[in-house]
């Protein structure tokens, strides 16, 4: 297994109307998030407003957790709490209301299959995907490697391999 954290500098930071998102990885590379060209895209959001309503992405399955303490959700009518360590799947086409302020990381597949899971301190048996990301909130040892906080590595992989965290990360799994 090939862990390789990815260039902090390279990511790209662009308004929403409820506050910033910043782009870590969009694929193809070619793609484009603002003209809804890619397959899939991983973002981190802050949510500054005290409600704020998400932006509706056609044909888009979204995956969401919350990095801070967590939002009051208003999907399609209906209210739920999403809280850290929590991941909501749904789609882009939902009416999406949010109450609260903070963080979240967002995994958005448009033609792509895949899914955003939060993964506790521990070993952790992973899979063949055609592509593999892990997020770091806090300063992490992953399998040997000391990552420092807000960190956002990609791993390739021969087939099955364990990967060791001593703290919690986000785990995208993805396939094209």
């Amino acid at each position: 297994m090939n862990i390789r954290i990815l260039d902090p500098l390279t990511r790209s930071v662009t308004n929403w109307s409820g506050g910033k998102t910043t782009e870590l990885y969009l694929y193809p590379a070619d793609g484009s998030y603002a003209e809804r060209r890619f397959l899939f895209r991983i973002s981190s959001a802050s949510v500054d407003l005290p409600e704020s309503r998400f932006t509706r992405l056609e044909g888009v399955t979204r995956y969401l957790t919350p990095l801070s303490e967590g939002f009051y959700l208003k999907r399609n009518g209906q209210w739920n709490y999403l809280g850290q360590g929590n991941v909501l799947c749904f789609s882009g086409e939902d009416d999406i209301l949010c109450r609260g302020s903070g963080r979240d990381l967002n995994l958005m597949l448009k033609g792509a299959r895949g899914e955003l899971r939060v993964l506790p301190a521990g070993d952790h048996a992973l899979t063949l995907h055609a592509f593999l990301f892990l997020y770091c909130a806090e300063e992490t040892v992953v399998s040997g490697t000391v990552v420092p906080e807000d960190s956002f590595l990609e791993i390739t992989s021969a087939g099955f391999s364990t990967l060791h965290l001593s703290r919690p990360a986000v785990l995208f799994s993805i396939d094209v």
